[in-house]
């Protein structure tokens, strides 16, 4: 369980847009190596989806830490898995919103290239 205070920064840290900051704690770092620990180091979307396994390198919640800071450090909510570990692939699919979106390059002033 979250500590009161502890909760109280995060979510001054999710209100302020650096929730971020949040994975560079000592208590997520502890957490995170337990979830990887417990699966394995398995992807678990992989493996539900019954594809070949890949090593999981991210910890993903389930239900997003910006909607329930309050199980920002709990393997379990009840019954279900809150905290499971994934592969980046996967990550990203859970996730599409994360991705850094580019901007287009713009065309070059002339047609000279240094290929």
């Amino acid at each position: 369980m979250i500590a009161p205070t502890r909760l109280q920064q995060l979510v001054a840290l999710i209100q302020s847009g650096k929730e971020s900051l949040f994975y560079q704690w000592p208590e997520w770092k502890r957490i995170r190596a337990d979830v990887l620990r417990l699966d394995q180091y398995e992807c678990q979307k992989c493996k539900a989806e019954e594809r070949k396994y890949r090593k999981a390198k991210i910890v993903h919640h389930v239900k997003h830490l910006k909607d329930r800071p309050d199980l920002a450090l709990e393997i379990y909510d009840g019954e279900e898995r809150q905290l499971i570990s994934v592969c980046k692939d996967c990550h990203e699919k859970l996730h599409p919103e994360s991705q850094r979106q580019y901007k287009a390059l713009k065309m070059p002033i002339t047609q000279e290239r240094w290929d």
